[in-house]
């Protein structure tokens, strides 16, 4: 599930399900919409931060429920959780502990302030699935890390660090792994204390190049990532996962 707190126009939302190390279903991306899109002209938030319970913040999207219900249709949950993040005016402010994996570092780029621990471990195991990268990243990352690095992250796709996040600019700082949330609320009242019209105005123009285009790439991906699934590709690497064995795409 997803919890929300809102103290001193800081708005926290936690993914909440460590039981499974935070995986997302449908019903947590409606919740955090929810949190957003309420927050946008609630003059009481200011700035809202992300974090995750438990020793990690997200696994990503559930797999079981993706398997058995695929992206589909015009405007999927996940789809709806990406735009209300994409367009959210306001400062947003995420911790990093343990496991940020698929949208737990997709989600990243539209954010614009990560704190991460410094044993965390990021991976966007999208293609190792048999679908395509989502959350906009296939626009943000090479924006962010040139071409090679984001094919590197995106295709390649093996597990790395808080410092080679930091390196390519998916992290702006990196602690020990008790400090993650001190150091995310810190900011996130820096930012709070700070005029929220010029706020507001310096986040829209920093993304005014791109905003338009972020969101057809978004919509875009999500659809492709949807056909995707259902492609015999993905029930192979599905369900070698469900397997804890190697896909074998040796036929393909």
């Amino acid at each position: 599930m997803i919890t929300t707190q809102l103290e001193n126009k800081i708005l926290s939302i936690c993914f909440d399900r460590s039981d499974k190390m935070n995986a997302i279903t449908d019903a947590m991306y409606l919740d955090a919409e929810k949190a957003l899109l309420e927050s946008s002209d609630n003059k009481e938030v200011r700035v809202v931060v992300f974090s995750g319970a438990g020793d990690h913040f997200t696994s990503g999207n559930d797999v079981v429920e993706f398997i058995n219900n695929p992206p589909a249709g015009d405007n999927p949950p996940v789809q709806r959780f990406l735009l209300a993040l994409c367009r959210f005016p306001k400062p947003v402010v995420v911790a990093i502990n343990g496991l940020a994996v698929g949208i737990g570092t997709t989600m990243l780029g539209h954010c614009d302030y990560i704190v991460a621990a410094d044993d965390a471990r990021f991976k966007l195991p999208f293609v190792d699935l048999g679908a395509c990268p989502e959350g906009g990243s296939s626009l943000l990352f090479p924006q962010l890390m040139g071409h090679s690095l984001a094919a590197e992250l995106l295709m390649v796709a093996d597990i790395f660090g808080s410092e080679k996040a930091a390196q390519v600019g998916l992290v702006n700082k990196v602690v020990a792994k008790d400090e993650v949330l001190a150091h995310a609320q810190k900011i996130a009242k820096k930012l709070s204390l700070k005029a929220p019209g010029a706020m507001i105005k310096s986040k829209a123009l920093l993304k005014q190049g791109y905003a338009k285009d972020l969101e057809q790439r978004i919509v875009e991906e999500i659809g492709n990532f949807g056909t995707m699934l259902k492609s015999a590709e993905a029930k192979e690497a599905l369900t070698a996962f469900v397997e804890k064995r190697a896909p074998d795409f040796s036929n393909f």
